[in-house]
């Protein structure tokens, strides 16, 4: 297999797994378990720092995808994939952020003689989370399109 190949199919699970991750993290917190959310989230985030910097080392080493021989409507999707991961990482920062302002509150402590986190927080905590989580979601959906194509041109 092609090293570039390689490279993305691996891409793709560790997507797969961030998915996962966020799901079984949204089901956590639903359920009362704040630990197992924390833990799923930051795992998440760490497989998305990983393929980052993996994706550095790649470009080093192998360089960039020659989209010349790709179709428009790849392209397309491709520039979609990358706003997806964008839209992800953006909403991820952003939920990681609003989580440590409520870090030592009742909302995570569980404790009641802490305070209860701001309303605003909490909001923009979920808001970018969902928007982390779509963005994840669509990412792997168009992740797998542009791999698909990226074996059919090696192929064809």
């Amino acid at each position: 297999m092609e090293a570039k190949l390689a490279f993305w199919s691996a891409a793709l699970i560790n997507m797969l797994f961030i998915v996962a991750l966020s799901a079984t993290g949204i089901v956590s917190v639903r359920r009362g378990n704040v630990a197992r959310h924390r833990r799923c989230m930051k795992t998440a985030a760490c497989l998305v720092a990983a393929f980052l910097t993996s994706y550095g080392i790649k470009l080093m080493l192998l360089g960039r995808e020659h989209l010349g021989s790709w179709s428009a409507g790849a392209v397309w999707n491709l520039r979609a994939h990358e706003t997806c991961v964008l839209a992800m990482v953006l909403g991820g920062a952003v939920a990681l952020t609003r989580a440590r302002r409520m870090r030592l509150t009742r909302n995570v402590s569980l404790n009641p003689s802490h305070p209860a986190a701001p309303g605003s927080v909490v909001r923009w905590h979920r808001r970018a989370g969902w928007t982390a989580t779509i963005g994840a979601v669509l990412g792997f959906a168009t992740a797998a399109v542009v791999l698909a194509g990226m074996f059919e041109r090696l192929s064809a």
